[in-house]
């Protein structure tokens, strides 16, 4: 699926209104999801200040439609760029941007791009001279996986101009939890009350041949139907990230991220309203099944305990469950290593996904490893 095919279904994605948004079945996951961005911004910028930046220079790759202007103005940014295929979106991120005028006090300076990050050399379009000390790209670089140059060629674009010690962060569709839920469904599907994941090629699924790269997919949310997805490996996105000098700080599934973040971001959650009160009147999931974890908590508080709980359906715990979050950061090198000449970059062999995907990643590590020894010319 090319760029201008993703442009175009986003282009076309259907502007949703508050009101639709609270009707949305899954209204307190996108909520959580949210909420999961502003904690691991909050954690990142923790470690760009920890690297002497107060007010950083971000790039936001493949920012769609704004969505975290006004988290970019809590971290007191002073430059940020938005990068994005689809040209409706920057204009409505354009426009979004331009409401945040209107805030009392000074806000940071911004540009627009409308860019291919998987085809065009961004720095190219870059008006902003310095490197950046934040990049971050949510739930989007996976599209680029749908071939081993396109997926090379975003990377770069994210880190390239990255500075040294500088963090990239992102949220990633869990490609080993994916494909272990299409394989233990009917006929490479996985589907419940809000998402429905299909794997295209169930050949390539039935007989432990799924591809590093190209590995199409559809995640529908909502009844939302999305553009064909690509499998992005995280190994794999490590291994890729590290040939940029790139060094992996922290990887978790959403369910350790929430884990980790509840206490300390707890007072967030609940402002944002990430997490639906059981028991109440209108329930966004319909059957009890779905609330069945939350119903065994409120039987298990002793009688003097207020019996209400925060929860997610069961639904959408299993669709939030389907994806990463992590965080990298640029080596700090010595003025030797930054004046020598850039590494060759290698091309990748692929493998088959058996079903213990952990092993998969070993041979996957292994493979990745040999070429780097008996390296091949792009």
């Amino acid at each position: 699926m090319s760029a201008a095919e993703v442009a175009d279904h986003y282009n076309n994605v259907r502007q949703a209104g508050i009101q639709d948004r609270k009707e949305s079945r899954i209204f307190f996951m996108r909520n959580m999801n949210n909420w999961i961005k502003s904690q691991l911004i909050n954690d990142a910028m923790k470690l760009v200040n920890e690297n002497g930046v107060k007010s950083p220079v971000v790039l936001d790759i493949a920012c769609g439609k704004g969505g975290d202007l006004r988290k970019w103005d809590i971290t007191g940014a002073k430059h940020v760029v938005m990068a994005d295929v689809a040209d409706v979106s920057i204009q409505q991120a354009e426009e979004r941007y331009k409401t945040m005028h209107k805030y009392p006090h000074d806000i940071f300076d911004a540009q627009f791009i409308v860019a291919d990050c998987t085809k065009e050399n961004l720095d190219d379009k870059i008006e902003i001279k310095e490197p950046f000390d934040l990049v971050s790209c949510q739930f989007a670089m996976h599209y680029s996986f749908v071939d081993e140059d396109s997926a090379r060629t975003f990377l770069k674009n994210a880190v390239g101009k990255l500075k040294l010690g500088g963090v990239f962060i992102g949220t990633l569709p869990d490609a080993d939890r994916i494909v272990w839920a299409v394989r233990n469904g009917t006929e490479g599907k996985f589907a419940n009350d809000v998402c429905k994941i299909t794997y295209e090629n169930v050949d390539e699924l039935s007989e432990g041949n799924v591809p590093l790269f190209g590995a199409k997919f559809h995640f529908s949310l909502d009844e939302q139907v999305n553009c064909p997805e690509f499998l992005a490996y995280f190994s794999l996105v490590k291994h890729l990230l590290e040939e940029h000098d790139m060094e992996l700080l922290f990887v978790h599934n959403f369910a350790e991220a929430i884990t980790n973040w509840l206490v300390p971001g707890r007072r967030l959650l609940e402002s944002m309203k990430g997490l639906e009160t059981f028991p109440n009147r209108n329930l966004s999931g319909k059957t009890d099944e779905e609330y069945l974890e939350a119903k065994a908590k409120i039987d298990s508080l002793g009688d003097n305990v207020p019996k209400f709980v925060g929860t997610l359906s069961k639904s959408e715990w299993e669709a939030i469950c389907m994806y990463l979050v992590f965080g990298f950061r640029k080596k700090k090198t010595t003025e030797k290593n930054l004046e020598s000449e850039a590494p060759e970059i290698k091309k990748v062999t692929p493998v088959p996904l058996n079903e213990d995907t952990d092993k998969t990643a070993e041979k996957n590590e292994e493979r990745i490893e040999e070429k780097e020894e008996n390296p091949s010319h792009c």
